[in-house]
């Protein structure tokens, strides 16, 4: 279905109402995550200040950072608590890394849209040499019920155009683009006010998911396929903001803006990584016994409220709980029409049940965005995306195992080659010995012949001296 706003498929959403930037004071305590198999560079009793690395140093890991200041309390290998002494002393970052890769790295930045993806492995992803081609900037929310960054663009567009404009020095790209939706009107004033000539900003049509990046991107320059086919790479606005806080101000991650979505209102928080949820429930007086979703109203996820503030937490709604049995699906085609890869998810769906690689594959699963469209225009309640993302994960694990199986087989082939080589070396050095050995018989053979006639000649010689001697009348 091709609609009138020039994206195929996708829903249409009322905005909600949402307030301000709010700042709570700071939580008696955080908890913050480090890297998976990332060392931890504190131990439980010591000090440690705000801002200050609490994992050490390594290629792979980007940094994790105390959101606070205060006393180690726990340590594990996923995480470290932190108990606040109300003081928030700040950790001076004297030796800032050079390079964009490893200053990104050292500050612990990563993609705050939601994926949390390094921004220092983002970097990795150009062509050696020839810098990016096209830098996206998403200013689009991700999810209807997601406005942090909106609220950001309206408060900080300034600082928000510095990180741009990092963001654009760090990849050398020849073209930067904003992409946000025309229903952000207060924002696009804001940037407008600040983006310089050189930065192009693209208005697109306020309809979900135009943030997938892919989509997104699309929308902003035209061009399909893949942003890496394209030789593009897309930053969240609220990354850019916090690489201007990195580069210019020598400030590590350790605190982000979350849209908390209760009763049709949304309210905007700065909160510190590692702020227990429990306490964001007593400083802003909402009760957290519904059903906690984290991520957004489309692709979130159920969590407990004895969680955290993560990285990649840009929104927490608070919804009854509901559970709607599924229903035999009646075949009406409405998952088809909101599909913004133009997939059928119907015939997707009869695949999953049971699971079919094969024609999985030929319908294009892979492009699934799992953006859940399909799932809210459902009239028989079928969670459609799980489903997919289910058939993902089963044609992932085929193919892992193919991958496995392929490498064993290898691995025995090259063991059976050398076994055969050894094998004919074994052959060749045994018929050697067995032709040396032959020969050392000729040898001896040959010299017992010569012997033997030697001996014959003699006793010829001899036989005849004695018939001679035999006939002389003087013997």
């Amino acid at each position: 279905m091709k609609n009138n706003h020039g994206i195929r498929g996708g829903l249409l959403f009322e905005p909600l109402p949402f307030s301000d930037i709010e700042q709570l004071p700071l939580p008696a305590q955080v908890t913050v995550s480090v890297a998976a198999n990332a060392t931890v560079a504190v131990a439980t009793g010591e000090h440690v200040l705000t801002g200050q690395p609490l994992i050490h140093p390594s290629d792979n890991h980007v940094m994790s950072h105390a959101s606070l200041s205060g006393t180690v309390t726990a340590t594990t290998a996923q995480s470290v608590t932190i108990k606040s002494d109300n003081r928030d002393k700040p950790y001076i970052h004297d030796n800032k890394p050079a390079d964009y890769k490893s200053l990104f790295q050292s500050m612990g930045l990563v993609g705050l849209g939601g994926a949390a993806y390094p921004a220092f492995k983002k970097l990795l992803q150009s062509k050696t040499g020839t810098g990016v081609n096209t830098l996206l900037i998403n200013a689009a929310e991700c999810d209807p019920a997601i406005y942090c960054d909106e609220a950001l663009m309206q408060e900080r567009a300034a600082d928000v155009v510095k990180g741009i404009q990092v963001a654009r020095k760090a990849t050398g790209a020849a073209n930067c683009i904003v992409g946000i939706e025309k229903n952000k009107t207060a924002a696009i004033e804001q940037l407008q006010q600040h983006l310089p000539a050189n930065i192009t900003l693209a208005v697109v049509p306020a309809v979900y998911p135009v943030g997938a990046e892919q989509t997104l991107f699309k929308q902003c320059t035209g061009m399909d396929g893949s942003l890496q086919h394209n030789n593009a790479l897309c930053f969240n606005v609220a990354t850019c903001y916090s690489m201007y806080r990195a580069v210019e101000l020598s400030q590590p991650l350790i605190s982000r803006i979350v849209t908390l979505v209760h009763r049709d209102r949304a309210a905007n928080f700065e909160l510190r990584i590692g702020t227990p949820l429990s306490y964001l429930e007593t400083a802003t007086g909402t009760a957290m016994n519904s059903r906690l979703i984290e991520g957004g109203r489309m692709t979130g996820r159920s969590i407990s409220k004895d969680r955290f503030i993560e990285k990649h937490t840009n929104s927490l709604i608070l919804q009854p709980e509901k559970s709607t049995p599924a229903k035999p699906c009646i075949r009406c085609g409405a998952c088809a029409e909101v599909c913004p890869e133009n997939l059928y998810p119907q015939q997707l769906y009869w695949h999953t049940q049971p699971h079919n690689t094969v024609a999985l594959t030929g319908l294009k699963l892979e492009q699934c965005i799992e953006c859940a469209c399909c799932d809210a225009v459902c009239p028989s309640h079928i969670p459609l995306t799980g489903l997919f993302n289910k058939a993902l994960h089963t044609i992932k694990a085929e193919k892992d195992e193919q991958v496995k199986a392929a490498l064993a087989k290898l691995r025995y082939e090259k063991r059976q080659s050398r076994l055969n080589d050894q094998s004919v070396r074994e052959r060749k050095k045994l018929d050697d010995k067995t032709a040396d050995l032959a020969n050392a018989n000729q040898t001896t053979d040959a010299k017992k012949a010569l012997i033997a006639k030697a001996l014959q000649r003699s006793k010829n010689k001899k036989s005849m001296e004695a018939g001679v001697r035999s006939k002389d009348p003087d013997h």
